[in-house]
């Protein structure tokens, strides 16, 4: 049981870091970025904050007595925070590449 318990944490440090302050601006941009939300029928579009829906989600939830360990972000999003942007011809390059052969 103790193997269990150690290769677990094991496994999840490994798949934690610690954002760096270019990640952390990217994230934020991200999150005050105003998305439009759709109304139905003669409902208007709205523009709301990622930032404000996560908030608004988590304050419910703990009001409710649902305790939130962790808010994460997914996908290609996620991706986009963590990776600078690189040419697009250099990272299908990349794929393409043989095993072995560097660029």
């Amino acid at each position: 049981m103790a193997n269990m318990a150690s290769a677990a944490s094991s496994s999840e440090s490994e798949s934690q870091s610690v954002l760096t302050w270019e990640q952390v601006s990217r994230l934020n941009s991200v999150l005050m970025e105003a998305v439009p939300v759709h109304g139905r029928g003669n409902f208007p579009t709205l523009e709301v904050r990622l930032k404000d829906i996560v908030q608004m989600v988590r304050n419910r939830l703990e009001l409710r007595g649902i305790m939130v360990k962790d808010v994460r972000l997914n996908g290609s999003t996620a991706s986009h925070v963590l990776v600078k942007d690189i040419d697009p011809r250099r990272w299908f390059a990349q794929i393409l590449q043989p095993p072995g052969e560097g660029l």
